[in-house]
């Protein structure tokens, strides 16, 4: 296993041309496929490219297809995962984009974990296509959805894509190293055995962990130093969505049926022999001449004519609450008890001197 701790630091580098293909309007050009570009991963960082991707229960996500990356600031924004033969049961011809901060590298290089991902969050991400790019609407449906409030959503409030978007845990590129080196830190951690011993412990920072401090001894000379340490809470705001509306608007067809009265005109020839002698009138139509009759019918006739029966209007209204956020705070105490002679000419007699630091 590789324990090797990754700084921060820039993900990938320029190696040739800055020639490459737009996939946002963001800033004009500034997301960038790795893939077919003239950029490549920089030294030190792993090219997770053709990686597996999994949940924390070994359930397969999917293959990294590719990187997309912000070409001004040279961070990945998001990995292109292919869902080719999942365990979730999805559509094996999607492809979604997973923001950078949610991936893991375990032990091995050879996979990617995705924890506490769900197969609803995998549904409800959009489909990413190259051709087509990544828009506003993407970003903030994606986002939405690994903060809980995208899944079976719908209606997506898109806003400006700019820096202060990616500024969440979930753009840190660095997380993906945040497994080995907790695991490297833990081992690297342990007790300084030079010297003197100190018995007593003081409770770190990081809850459910101590740390032993050492007692040096050069000559005769005794110096100890022991940490103070104190936290401070900062109370940010962060916009969630809480609900929302989702309107479309479709036409529908309704069968309609009505009687209507027609009338048809029908032309009856009929010939029946004579034998009369000829008078007058017989000889006026004793002629050549052409008689045409003509047939009528009256036959359906639908008009129709739209008219707008009812109105739609959404608005939004913005309230303000007041919230009181409580938590708590540590920090370090050190009890000094100073131990002297009983005279009463000494300057250590107290009993016990007790000072909050």
């Amino acid at each position: 296993m590789n324990n090797t701790i990754f700084s921060p630091g820039t993900f990938i580098r320029s190696s040739t041309k800055h020639i490459v293909m737009a996939t946002n309007e963001y800033a004009g050009t500034r997301l960038r496929h790795l893939k077919g570009s003239d950029y490549e991963v920089a030294d030190g960082q792993p090219d997770i490219r053709g990686w597996d991707v999994k949940d924390s229960n070994g359930k397969t996500i999917g293959e990294v297809d590719d990187l997309i990356f912000d070409e001004q600031s040279l961070k990945v924004r998001y990995m292109t995962v292919d869902l080719d033969d999942n365990d979730f049961d999805l559509d094996d011809d999607k492809d979604v984009l997973i923001p950078i901060g949610y991936g893991e590298i375990p032990e091995k290089d050879d996979e990617i974990i995705v924890p506490n991902i769900t197969a609803a969050q995998l549904s409800a991400l959009p489909a990413y296509d190259d051709d087509h790019g990544i828009t506003s609407e993407d970003e903030y449906r994606i986002r939405n959805v690994f903060a809980g409030t995208g899944v079976g959503a719908a209606a997506v409030t898109a806003g400006a894509i700019n820096e202060d978007f990616y500024n969440h845990d979930y753009y840190n590129q660095d997380n993906l190293h945040r497994r080995r080196n907790a695991l490297s830190g833990n081992t690297a951690k342990g007790t300084n055995t030079a010297s003197t011993t100190v018995a007593d412990t003081i409770p770190a920072a990081t809850t459910g962990t101590t740390d032993t401090y050492s007692t040096n001894v050069p000559g005769s000379e005794q110096n100890t130093t022991i940490p103070v340490i104190e936290e401070n809470v900062e109370i940010s705001k962060q916009q969630v969505r809480t609900g929302g509306a989702y309107i479309r608007a479709r036409v529908v067809e309704k069968p309609i049926e009505e009687t209507v009265n027609l009338r048809e005109e029908h032309l009856n020839i009929e010939r029946k022999p004579v034998d009369r002698p000829a008078n007058s009138t017989d000889f006026d139509t004793f002629k050549e001449g052409a008689i045409e009759l003509e047939e009528h019918a009256e036959v359906p006739v639908v008009n129709k004519q739209a008219r707008v029966v009812e109105e739609i209007t959404v608005n939004k209204e913005v309230s303000e609450r007041t919230e009181t956020v409580r938590d708590t705070v540590r920090k370090t105490e050190v009890d000094i008890e100073n131990l002297g002679n009983n005279t009463s000419d000494s300057t250590y007699n107290r009993a016990g001197d007790a000072r909050d630091i």
